[in-house]
């Protein structure tokens, strides 16, 4: 049965929870029905939009669509401060502070650590014969982005990976508020945070003695603590810090995977990206690798909260009144696929002119760290990209996310 026959046989009391649960378990199903028939979809406390237009409206307008939709998720698992002080003068502050210490100019730096990390990854899969992409060359990028540019080095990639993971899950993808994905969440939440602590406190101590903190993110963060304006307490300076984790290190992962994932069923567009890896050609290989995204995206949707009551898609015959506390889900991943606004967008085209895909959302929450994140994940796709390799094995998937991806690597030639 379609979503929005069962929807209208439901009772009301149920439409809610009918919703969420077609939101976690067919999600893109969902969507490519709600675009064909009721592109801005009002069940009680929860409106779904899933064209560009309103997607940049809603994802645009910070006064009136706020960010405490992942808030109310981020904060029992990283600390006790109340939701008002995620919009306002707090948070202005702490934009302010993160943009200082992730900087766009860093991406060259991202991209060497990234290169290094796939290089080695690459070559010790060759030499084996092959590897897991998402345990050996994706966790292992992402892993390494967190220890020498975030600042949390120590324990090993796939662990770190692995606690980001179960707290982007339950923050990012658990619409049900299912309570086992929530309790492994707490479990890695607790882990990481007693870990960056840690890290938090040498930090210091080394500051206190007259040494430079040094010279990446955390380094920076604490560095920033003695100018009185940007003075974050103990514990806000810990959920920043982990929230740039969950934030950077968990879509990074993904991403690559993803990309990979999708290219290995596109033979044509795979030796595309193949030959501009080869060439040295950024640009093309970026703009193959955003293509691929875009048809498998780390995320799916976006979800704010409507501050005010407010007129959606205002004047158009489908506006709809979105009252103040309903929960808005921008299906980002539909409206990246939107006719209206995209040409073909059924069709994978390697030279896409670039238009609002959501990759890095858009608006005053857009991610900071968008250039350093485009490096990692791209040079973390070139150094496979440069190799031969085929699948070897079932490309496993939870929630459309490689979590199992074997290929085969022809053995490295000498002297490479």
């Amino acid at each position: 049965m379609s979503f929005l026959r069962e929807f209208a046989a439901s009772e009301a009391e149920a439409r809610t929870a009918l919703t969420l649960r077609w939101l976690a378990e067919r999600p893109r199903e969902l969507f490519a029905e709600l675009q064909r028939e009721r592109p801005i979809f009002a069940a009680p406390g929860v409106v779904v939009v899933t064209r560009q237009a309103e997607a940049l409206e809603v994802l645009t307008r910070g006064d009136v669509f706020l960010g405490h939709a992942l808030e109310a998720r981020r904060q029992p698992l990283f600390g006790g401060f109340s939701l008002d002080e995620r919009e306002g003068p707090r948070a202005a502050v702490e934009a302010a502070l993160v943009r200082l210490c992730v900087r766009g100019d860093d991406a060259d730096r991202v991209a060497a650590i990234s290169h290094a990390a796939a290089t080695a990854a690459v070559a010790a899969g060759c030499r084996q014969g092959g590897f897991d992409v998402v345990r050996d060359l994706a966790h292992v990028v992402a892993g390494r982005v967190a220890a020498e540019y975030l600042g949390v080095s120590g324990p090993e990639e796939t662990t770190l990976v692995r606690w980001v993971e179960a707290i982007a899950r339950d923050i990012e993808r658990n619409p049900t508020s299912d309570g086992e994905i929530h309790e492994e969440a707490r479990a890695a939440a607790a882990e990481l945070g007693g870990y960056t602590d840690t890290m938090v406190a040498s930090r210091r101590a080394q500051r206190s003695s007259g040494r430079m903190a040094g010279d990446d993110v955390l380094g920076r963060l604490v560095a920033l603590q003695n100018v009185a304006h940007l003075r974050l307490e103990e514990r806000r300076l810990r959920e920043v810090l982990l929230g740039l984790l969950v934030a950077g290190v968990e879509p990074i992962a993904a991403a690559i995977a993803l990309a990979i994932g999708e290219l290995i069923d596109r033979p044509g567009a795979l030796q595309v990206a193949r030959s501009a890896a080869a060439s040295g050609d950024d640009d093309k290989l970026w703009a193959v690798l955003r293509e691929a995204l875009r048809f498998s995206p780390p995320r799916l949707t976006v979800a704010r909260i409507c501050g005010q009551s407010h007129h959606l898609a205002q004047g158009t015959a489908d506006e709809v009144v979105v009252p103040a506390g309903a929960t808005v889900v921008v299906a980002t991943a539909a409206a990246a696929f939107d006719p209206a606004r995209v040409d073909e967008p059924e069709h994978f085209r390697v030279d896409r002119p670039e238009h609002p895909d959501f990759l890095f959302g858009e608006g005053p929450h857009a991610c900071l760290a968008r250039q350093v994140a485009t490096a990692a994940i791209r040079e973390g796709c070139k150094a496979l990209l440069g190799r031969e390799f085929r699948l070897s094995g079932p490309l496993r998937r939870d929630g459309g996310r490689p979590i199992a991806f074997p290929v085969e690597l022809a053995p490295l030639r000498a002297g490479g």
